[in-house]
């Protein structure tokens, strides 16, 4: 029998050119149909930056100066670098009884030696500072000017030479823009009294040989 060509469909398959304007065309009504967040940016979001880690058991990198008792406790310093500003005037007729540390804001700031965070203080001259008391039970070092602490670092922490404690700042009097680490060493008399002890000039410590033949080997 012969079909009826009145309702005969003929069948024509898609072009190549027409089955991408249909995937186009689909793609663009998805797109259309999404909600935007508003305020949304397409711009990668700011990490916060790594934090050091190291091998249970394994001790922080620290450098230590040829003829040195205490690490440089700003990442990056050489002994060369280091300035003796011990006897340095300072206002009301003090001496500086300090080093002063040049560095960039947010250089990281590291323990001199081994020992255990005994205050954490932030105001007055200092601003945000650190007292660190040696294993010897009569030795503290400070650390004033800080930008801030580093993670977990709080009071009755053990820490090791080399480890990062904290980061370069211009808190306290230091001056906005001025950024170093002021860094003393005090030996206690009295270990209740943490805040008090005779100064010893933390520069020889630091720079070891570096200061012998600055000054002559005295």
């Amino acid at each position: 029998m012969t079909p009826d060509r009145r309702h005969a469909r003929v069948q024509h398959p898609l072009s190549a050119a027409s089955l991408r304007r249909l995937a186009w065309t689909l793609a663009l009504s998805m797109l259309a149909c999404t909600p935007r967040v508003e305020g949304a940016s397409l711009a990668p979001r700011a990490e916060a930056p790594p934090r050091e880690t190291r091998a249970p058991g394994e001790r922080p990198v620290a450098y230590v100066a040829p003829g040195a008792s205490l690490a440089i406790p700003v990442r990056g310093v050489r002994p060369e670098q280091l300035r003796d500003t011990y006897l340095s005037a300072r206002s009301g007729g003090r001496q500086h009884h300090a080093i002063d540390i040049m560095a960039p804001r947010g250089t990281p700031v590291m323990a001199a030696a081994d020992g255990t965070i005994l205050r954490l203080r932030a105001g007055g001259n200092g601003g945000i500072a650190i007292y660190q008391l040696d294993p010897d039970r009569r030795t503290v070092y400070y650390y004033a000017h800080l930008l801030r602490y580093a993670a977990g670092v709080r009071e009755g922490l053990p820490v090791l030479r080399g480890q990062v404690i904290a980061y370069v700042g211009d808190s306290g009097n230091a001056g906005a823009g001025n950024y170093h680490l002021h860094f003393s060493v005090a030996r206690l008399t009295d270990p209740r009294r943490w805040w008090e002890g005779q100064n010893t000039n933390p520069y020889p410590l630091l720079a070891g040989e570096h200061a012998r033949s600055a000054t002559g080997g005295r």
